[in-house]
């Protein structure tokens, strides 16, 4: 379909002699008409000293000097004043990607904000297992079975996955977590021992986090917020918003460039895992895309003065905010630029990677320093401490999700007359904790330390040890997880995804442009010089510059413009003109009459050019063009 359009819009649209060499795509907007708009130019100044005024005199007839000329070629050049009209392209799925090609991964469709993403996938793990561990109970009755998310763990051996251990730490509350084995072990059994006083251990906890006994110690929110933070933000293809790029590569193979994008880069591990085939339907069978463009490229009649008539493609681009796009765009105007078919509400399926710190992370305490107190990310403290390590580390992002969540927690819990957890108190800031347990001097208490280290520890612990009794299950560093989750919602309708693109598309439309149109010059010929008109609506002959030549070409005229001798000494042309804004070409106002200029081409061949203008406004008119012999 796009094939054909663009097949049709050139045809009826280049003028009959010109040429049909460049690719298809860039032949799309490229010849609406002969059209005579102003183009904006660079700064180069290509004139001589004592340039002229780059008007013709009338009737007034250069010098010829010792010149001697050849016969005269005549040449008909002629400005189309009228408007050129649109390109509209209708194209479905295969469409799109037959015209963007290869730079469709250029494209920038939407930032998605990964917080829904986030969310999502994190509820899913929670929720592998079941939902017991939301009830005021000791044993949280874990069954991965339950969910095909669950029955995935581990190969199908889920009791003994580091999964299952990922999903006890998101789902660990003051009612069933297990401490055995970490400081807070003589706690546990000094407050249990003496629950009918103190409540019992749950309850010491639950008081001391100011959080419900069956709440988790590491709620959705703050762990989403760390993952952005930590795992997200510090990818190179995320945002520091931990916002993600779909791209119209991504949209049109259906996510599944993402996996690769998204993959371990440099020390990065990645977010996700790149051999697992990430999916997610956004163009649905019945996509649409409509594009109403108008172009900015002209197709203007020009001289090869060694060959005669020839034609020249040219931006001429008069609206802003650039002066030098090949095409106007305007995403915005849904008559112009419309997507349908997107999917509904679009979701993934995807390979989720966490990986650990190789070794285990001691807490940062009293008894290790004093300066503990002022642990911070951006201050730490120590030698292969938890501020120390790489953000994207399990445990860095643990600890950090606590430090979010409790950062300016201030309690104290009293049983039996005592202060027995007094957290951000005494000067101290807010999540620094203190114990003083009854009998704790002679059974062992936690030093003073950071609520969010006693939870990091905790949750070491208990990824390692899937049965408290007994020995570790995974060595330190061989507790990796990956969670392969399916129908991940993204957090955004299609609709929603459909107004979204527009702004993108707005921003990076001079790019798109080019994309499509850059080669525009593959279709020029050979011309020393060409007719149009200039913004101050005034026709001129505009002699070629360098930024009129395809890509890589020397520039080989040594005295370019237009001169009132045979011996090029005296030039008429100029570079600088008032009202006109190009200041890149030597450029000869066109008048009424008949006037004689001299030029010389690319080969250093001289040329005399005589030039006849009808009266009024000429859009048409004759050159005489002779060489020189002698």
């Amino acid at each position: 379909m796009v094939s054909w359009v663009v097949q049709e819009f050139v045809a009826l649209h280049l003028p009959r002699s010109f040429r049909l060499g460049s690719p298809l795509v860039s032949l799309c907007l490229l010849t609406p008409a002969c059209g005579d708009d102003d183009v904006g130019g660079g700064s180069a100044d290509l004139g001589e000293e004592g340039a002229g005024t780059g008007e013709t005199g009338g009737e007034t007839e250069g010098s010829e000097g010792e010149g001697e000329f050849g016969p005269e070629t005549e040449l008909t050049l002629r400005i189309n004043d009228e408007a050129p009209p649109d390109l509209v392209l209708q194209m479905g799925r295969d469409e799109v990607a037959e015209l963007f090609g290869e730079v469709a991964s250029e494209i920038e469709l939407l930032e998605l904000d990964s917080t829904p993403l986030l969310t999502n996938t994190l509820n899913a793990i929670k929720y592998a297992c079941g939902d017991d561990w939301e009830l005021d109970s000791e044993d949280p009755n874990h069954d991965c079975s339950q969910t095909a998310l669950g029955q995935s763990f581990g190969g199908g051996n889920w009791q003994t996955s580091p999964e299952f251990s990922m999903v006890r730490i998101l789902t660990m509350t003051p009612a069933n977590s297990v401490v055995k084995g970490t400081s807070l072990e003589s706690v546990q059994g000094l407050t249990d021992f003496l629950a009918l006083f103190t409540g019992g251990f749950s309850e010491l906890m639950a008081e001391s986090l100011k959080i419900p006994v069956n709440e988790e110690f590491l709620d959705t929110e703050s762990v989403v917020a760390s993952l952005k933070v930590n795992l997200l933000a510090t990818h190179p293809e995320i945002s520091d918003e931990g916002k993600i790029t779909v791209t119209l590569q991504d949209a049109l193979e259906d996510m599944a460039t993402m996996a690769t994008r998204l993959g371990p880069v440099g020390d990065h591990p990645g977010v996700l895992v790149p051999d697992y085939p990430t999916h997610g339907e956004v163009f649905g069978p019945d996509f649409e895309m409509k594009v109403t463009a108008a172009s900015n490229l002209r197709v203007l009649d020009g001289a090869d003065l060694s060959a005669g008539k020839d034609f020249i493609s040219v931006i001429a681009d008069v609206t802003g905010p650039s002066y030098d796009d090949e095409a106007e765009f305007d995403f915005n105007d849904p008559d112009k630029f419309s997507m349908t078919g997107l999917a509904s509400n679009p979701s993934l399926d995807l390979r989720f990677a966490i990986s650990e710190h190789p070794g285990f992370v001691v807490s940062c305490t009293e008894d290790i320093s004093p300066a503990c107190v002022n642990n911070a990310p951006d201050l730490p403290i120590g030698d292969s401490l938890v501020w120390t390590l790489d953000p994207w580390d399990l445990e860095y992002m643990v600890a950090y999700a606590g430090r979010l969540r409790y950062g300016g927690l201030e309690s104290v819990v009293t049983k039996l007359f005592t202060d027995v957890v007094e957290v951000g108190q005494d000067g101290n800031p807010g999540g620094w904790a203190v114990f003083n347990v009854p009998l704790g001097w002679l059974f062992g208490e936690p030093p003073a330390q950071y609520v969010w280290e006693m939870i990091n520890e905790v949750a070491q612990h208990d990824l390692h040890h899937l049965d408290p009794d007994g020995p570790a299950t995974f060595e330190e560093g061989a507790a990796n997880v990956e969670f392969t989750l399916d129908d991940i919602p993204c957090g955004l309708t299609g609709e929603q995804a459909e107004a979204a693109v527009r702004p993108f598309l707005q921003a990076q439309a001079s790019d798109i442009a080019g994309y499509l149109l850059g080669n525009y010059k593959q279709n020029s010929g050979p011309v020393d010089f060409y007719f149009r008109r200039a913004e101050d609506g005034a026709p001129y002959l505009f002699w070629v510059a360098p930024e009129d030549l395809l890509d890589g070409l020397d520039y080989g005229w040594d005295t370019p413009g237009f001169f009132a001798d045979a011996a090029l000494t005296t030039k008429l042309s100029a570079t600088e003109l008032p009202g006109v804004g190009d200041s890149s070409h030597e450029k000869l106002r066109i008048e009424p009459g008949e006037t004689t200029v001299y030029a010389a081409d690319d080969e250093g061949a001289s040329y005399r050019i005589r030039i006849v203008a009808p009266a009024g406004d000429p859009s048409e008119i004759t050159a005489y063009v002779a060489k020189r012999t002698n």
